[in-house]
């Protein structure tokens, strides 16, 4: 039976796109459930060296690395220095996100498209593929992908961006499936309006127009949607296999 307890300690997670925003904050409530938490992030140099040094004020091991999680190689490196430095991983998030101020279809442009597929669905995919097969090894694991309220309700001028998440949330179920028989959780949070700089990105406009419609009436704090993250990689998760978990503040419900 398991113990209905959301600790993480003596756990390592790594932690992909874990400099900013949902994903510094995931980081953190790593740390204080008690995991040891490797991070990678693309530059941000100053970020990381800040949240290295709250982690390691935390009392637990810590390491701030460099990915592009556009390059395979980029992320199976990140992938063995975590295993270099920690020994093993038990947990996995797949939190790189970028997005775009967005444009009706006929106005697409198709680079700033193929960047956040890249990014979005590819970082993740490279992502599962090389850790996957350590966790296979030791028979357990947790991997939680960051997805997008937006994949299941999505919005207009956002095409790539709500596809891309949509990609994730489905790929998060069918890999989920290859796995679940050898101990290894595969799900994704699908976080709503939060309170992060990418927020912004699609204009003042978008924004208040959708915190006007939101039942709660305000956007997500990054700590909030950690939330989700520390229960699917405790233990007492284990019976969540494919599950997309939506912090959104009431835009979604089912």
């Amino acid at each position: 039976m398991v113990e209905n307890v959301m600790t993480l300690t003596g756990r390592n997670a790594l932690v992909i796109g874990g400099a900013v925003g949902i994903g510094r904050a995931v980081c953190l409530a790593f740390a204080k459930a008690g995991a040891n938490v490797a991070f990678a992030d693309l530059d941000k140099r100053d970020e990381k060296a800040s949240l290295l040094a709250e982690l390691e004020a935390q009392s637990v091991d810590a390491i701030g690395l460099d990915v592009d999680v556009t390059s395979e190689t980029s992320v199976a490196a990140v992938v063995r220095q975590t295993l270099e430095s920690f020994g093993h991983i038990d947990i996995l998030v797949n939190n790189a996100g970028v997005t775009s101020s967005g444009s009706p279809i006929q106005g697409q442009d198709w680079d700033v498209w193929s960047r956040i597929f890249d990014v979005n669905l590819m970082g993740v995919a490279y992502g599962m593929k090389h850790v996957i097969p350590h966790m296979l090894e030791r028979g357990y694991g947790r991997i939680i992908n960051t997805s997008s309220q937006l994949a299941h309700k999505p919005v207009a001028n956002h095409g790539a961006y709500c596809a891309s998440k949509a990609a994730v949330t489905a790929l998060t179920a069918s890999v989920a499936q290859e796995v679940a028989g050898a101990g290894i959780t595969v799900n994704c949070v699908c976080p709503g309006m939060t309170n992060t700089a990418m927020l912004w990105v699609g204009g003042e406009e978008f924004v208040n127009a959708k915190l006007a419609a939101l039942p709660i009436g305000r956007a997500g704090e990054p700590e909030e949607i950690a939330s989700a993250y520390v229960y699917l990689a405790s233990d007492p998760a284990g019976f969540f296999i494919g599950q997309s978990i939506s912090p959104n503040g009431g835009d979604v419900m089912w």
